[in-house]
């Protein structure tokens, strides 16, 4: 009976003690306007898919004049994609020699023996980098030693692939950095910075993809098919993504600038 009291009083003593715990804020968001988001969306798109769609041949055209005035001996050609005439020239290429395809695969597999074992040096993030390198040409000079008389693509393949893939990315840009940048609703003056990113991502992406083709096709010319890989595992749609993220995390930080000093008047508590 003693013992059942004592537990009684102490059950009593801890269900006063007990502290209440009541709500607090857990963070501030971003006030967001759908209306504001969905129209974004549909002005941003709408307007710089009909600027890319209009401007596509031409563009290819141009770039396909200025290649033949560089490379000597180039021919040209167009590729049909949907109703869209695409050009481009291109010289011919050739295939490796036996020596020079033995060579990059030695050069190759020491790289990898090099960059793998503890004795390296670097970085992870440069080794990373370099690993990856020198797995594709590895595979790539590993294939050409033993099966170079079936390799099964030529200079055209190559550009009809390049020009196709930098369609791709003219029409992507607009879809991809219209939604993920029309979330920020909290001011009139985010569609123009919108807008602004993606025109900067569209030139970029004109200026630096008809420099790649002109550097890839004079590789292909005096080179040979042994780079052909590396063109598109290394510098390809990979650096294409990078400064599609570059430019989309610079307008987050002009954003952030932008906006700071108003801060109150944008964010909302979170409960």
């Amino acid at each position: 009976m003693k013992s059942m009291a004592s537990r009684q009083a102490y059950s009593k003593i801890f269900e006063v003690e007990k502290p209440v715990i009541g709500y607090a804020r857990f963070g501030r968001v971003l006030k967001f306007n759908k209306y504001l988001f969905i129209l974004q969306v549909i002005l941003l798109v709408f307007v710089f898919e009909f600027l890319v769609i209009f401007f596509l041949e031409d563009y290819f055209k141009i770039l396909s004049d200025i290649t033949r005035r560089i490379l000597e001996d180039s021919y040209t050609g167009n590729y049909k994609f949907l109703s869209f005439k695409l050009e481009y020239s291109i010289s011919h290429g050739r295939l490796p020699t036996l020596q020079e395809s033995f060579i990059y695969l030695i050069v190759s597999f020491l790289s990898l023996l090099f960059l793998i074992s503890r004795f390296n040096p670097l970085p992870k993030y440069i080794s990373a980098w370099l690993i990856y390198v020198s797995f594709v040409y590895f595979v790539s000079s590993f294939y050409f030693v033993f099966f170079s008389n079936s390799f099964p693509y030529t200079e055209r393949d190559f550009a009809v692939l390049y020009i196709l893939q930098q369609t791709g990315v003219f029409l992507f840009i607009p879809i991809l950095l219209a939604f993920s940048l029309s979330i920020f609703t909290f001011s009139w003056l985010n569609p123009l910075l919108n807008a602004i990113t993606i025109a900067l991502s569209l030139t970029y992406s004109s200026v630096f993809g008809g420099l790649r083709y002109i550097v890839f096709a004079y590789t292909l010319k005096n080179f040979s098919y042994i780079h052909m890989p590396a063109m598109f595992f290394l510098f390809g749609p990979l650096l294409d993504f990078i400064y599609i993220v570059s430019l989309y995390s610079l307008c987050l930080y002009m954003t952030i600038k932008l906006f700071q000093r108003k801060q109150e008047a944008f964010y909302q508590w979170g409960f």
